[in-house]
């Protein structure tokens, strides 16, 4: 009889079997994720890899449930004025960059529930890094944009071309790469030699963290040897709501699981009227307000005096209720009346998701991100280890974002502190406390919307995950006053939203990227998808 060994997805296909093979090699749901989020690194390092960090749920076999945070954290020396004045600097150069968490994520998985040999977790994208691998369509829509904000460049020629680094790998003969060009990496390949021989912990002491270190203080940065040396991965308290009889399960501040979990308990109040239908539709994004508002409370836990009882409050049950009272279905409302206090969303895009499953029931969601694209613009010569940009995710004390929105208290800068992040991956239980679906995205502020709406495609609506992921998705973070629509709704529902006084944007693709796996414990299918919106993106059903 055949069966399935366990499932990999994530926005790049070859990642993805990367992972499927070391499922078909034995190895299990933690081992297929860290050699396929490797992988993602190296293929992708201008929105993840080991120079950043992220949050990983774990489902183990026996239901329970673990929440790692590797989140990247500010340089002990970091302060909350270290960039008053001077906002330019807090998202490019040394003083940008976080303490990555990457690493010291991955290994810990590895500690806890790996079987494989570290080593071939690795050279996989050893060997990507020194044999080569194609330019994507993906890249080429990024080196397009401007390194700080969406939109073409004005200038023809990318800034890349003037990086000594991404130039060596992205430029030929004056001119960027095209699809299909084979792009190399051999500094980077003879890291990641190192680490596979030596473990995750290479990337913390000795040359390569001297090296990182050497590198961004070269550039204005405050980062020492010691914050390198002493990062720790934390466990978190992992939350969770009932949805309509089944357990929705996230991950705790500084991430946004909290977000996403509040936006479905305040859904769950509604009977659901059909997807795209203009009240289900009012209905979400009313919802997403009033948990995007909500957003400005958290912070970093051991930072922010009360934080844990503020989440629990925030997925309690009589708070949606509440908060579901509040909604009418015949407008919308001002931005103040959804309990806003200076609210401030900052916004990233170098981002990834992947998730792993297998079937001794092990199930682990996890986003790595380096915050925006390119993240600091760093690329350590001697290890072409891209740098994070992550101290922008940090609110600046008396300084109003672009948006004219004051600063949140909860994430100002601390040295040590961890700033807050927007990703928020989800596992599903069934009634009988089964697993039946995982997702997570990548797109910043947009991460949130599209997984409360994957989440209730699948749950509402039956949907499988391709189809979940698939419907027209739209995105309202209550600030700006904005509500984005991608072309796939059609010009009546816009038209409907614009009636009940949403500020209706059309966008031509929505701005997150997800992905998921679902298990039916009646028939032990797995079904996989990666983001429908991309051609190179999609996951892999290992059967033995």
């Amino acid at each position: 009889m055949v069966r399935a060994r366990g499932a990999i997805v994530c926005e790049l296909d070859t990642a993805s079997e990367i992972g499927a093979q070391v499922l078909r090699d034995g190895g299990n749901a933690a081992d297929a994720l860290i050699a396929s989020v490797l992988a993602v690194g190296t293929l992708a390092c201008y929105h993840s890899g080991i120079g950043g960090g992220g949050f990983a749920l774990v489902r183990r076999p026996d239901g329970q449930y673990e929440c790692l945070d590797f989140r990247s954290a500010a340089p002990r020396a970091a302060h909350p004025s270290l960039f008053i004045g001077k906002p330019e600097v807090s998202g490019v150069g040394g003083l940008s960059v976080a303490v990555p968490g990457e690493l010291r994520g991955l290994g810990e998985l590895h500690r806890k529930y790996g079987k494989l040999p570290w080593r071939c977790l690795v050279e996989p994208s050893i060997q990507l890094a020194r044999d080569g691998f194609p330019a994507t369509k993906d890249l080429l829509a990024v080196s397009g944009m401007h390194p700080r904000h969406h939109g073409p460049q004005t200038d023809e020629r990318s800034w890349i071309h003037k990086h000594p680094a991404l130039s060596a790998m992205y430029v030929r003969d004056g001119r960027f790469v095209s699809e299909g060009t084979t792009l190399y990496r051999p500094e980077f390949a003879r890291t990641l030699e190192k680490i596979a021989e030596k473990g995750a912990d290479a990337f913390y002491e000795a040359d390569i963290a001297q090296d990182i270190v050497d590198a961004v203080r070269k550039e204005g940065g405050v980062m020492t040897v010691e914050d390198l040396r002493d990062f720790k991965v934390r466990y978190a308290k992992p939350l969770c709501i009932n949805y309509r009889g089944y357990t929705v399960t996230a991950t705790s501040a500084p991430s946004s699981g909290s977000i996403v979990l509040q936006a479905l308990s305040i859904l769950s109040n509604f009977k659901p009227a059909g997807p795209g239908t203009i009240v289900d539709t009012h209905r979400l994004i009313e919802s997403l307000k009033f948990a995007y508002a909500h957003r400005t409370l958290l912070g970093d836990p051991p930072y922010v005096k009360g934080l844990d009882q503020a989440q629990d409050a925030s997925i309690d049950t009589e708070r949606g209720k509440h908060f579901a009272s509040l909604i009418d279905d015949s407008k919308t409302q001002p931005p103040g009346f959804y309990n806003t206090d200076g609210l401030e969303i900052k916004t990233d895009h170098g981002t990834s998701h992947i998730i792993a499953a297998d079937d001794d029931g092990l199930v682990i969601s996890m986003t790595t991100t380096i915050t925006l694209y390119w993240g600091s613009r760093i690329v350590v010569p001697s290890s072409g280890i891209v740098l994070n940009d992550s101290m922008a995710d940090f609110s600046v004390q008396g300084q109003p974002n672009f948006f004219g929105y004051l600063p949140t208290p909860a994430n100002y800068i601390e040295g040590g502190k961890r700033p807050l992040s927007s990703t928020s991956p989800f596992i599903v239980d069934d009634a009988q406390g089964c697993f039946c679906y995982s997702g997570g995205a990548a797109g910043g502020s947009r991460i949130i919307s599209c997984n409360v709406q994957q989440a209730r495609n699948f749950l509402d609506y039956g949907m499988a995950p391709a189809d979940a992921l698939g419907q027209p998705r739209l995105h309202d973070q209550l600030a700006p006053q904005e509500t984005h629509l991608e072309d796939r709704f059609d010009d009546a529902t816009a038209d409907a939203l614009r009636a009940l006084g949403h500020p209706v944007m059309r966008i031509p693709r929505a701005e997150s990227v997800g992905c998921s796996i679902s298990f039916n414990a009646n028939s032990s299918e797995w079904v996989v998808s990666g983001e429908p919106r991309l051609t190179n993106s999609g996951g892999r059903i290992v059967r033995i």
